[in-house]
């Protein structure tokens, strides 16, 4: 008799959202990046230190920190499609903005064809 057996799910890894956490991730997986995530790290620190504003902190963390995550975690077919669309194949791409001639924003959305076919103007051209 057969047993059935569930494929296990790939665990998610989790990271904290610190400047700390990130720059843990990123020297262990992109030390390239590193150096990036430091310098902009330092620069925003002392912005804030200069107004007190965190939070353009906030935003670099937010930022950095979607980077360490994927690159924990990381998406064999994502990764796939994302160099498919880099080398110029957009059949994984299913929305693409284009701008019209008055600046506005038109989102076309691939159809069950996959034919570009309008959906909504994005955003209009101030007038």
């Amino acid at each position: 008799m057969g047993h059935n057996r569930r494929m296990a799910m790939p665990t998610t890894m989790s990271i904290e959202r610190s400047g700390a956490a990130i720059r843990a991730v990123l020297v262990e997986h992109a030390p390239q990046l590193c150096a990036e995530f430091e310098a902009e790290f330092h620069t925003t620190m002392a912005e804030a230190d200069d107004d007190f504003d965190t939070s353009r902190v906030d935003a670099l963390l937010g930022r950095w920190w979607a980077r360490a995550f994927v690159l924990l975690n990381p998406d064999p077919e994502a990764d796939a499609a994302w160099e498919r669309i880099k080398a110029g194949d957009t059949t994984d791409l299913v929305e693409e903005w284009r701008t019209q001639p008055d600046g506005s924003q038109h989102v076309y959305r691939r159809n069950a064809s996959g034919e570009w076919t309008f959906s909504y103007v994005r955003s209009t051209a101030e007038a």
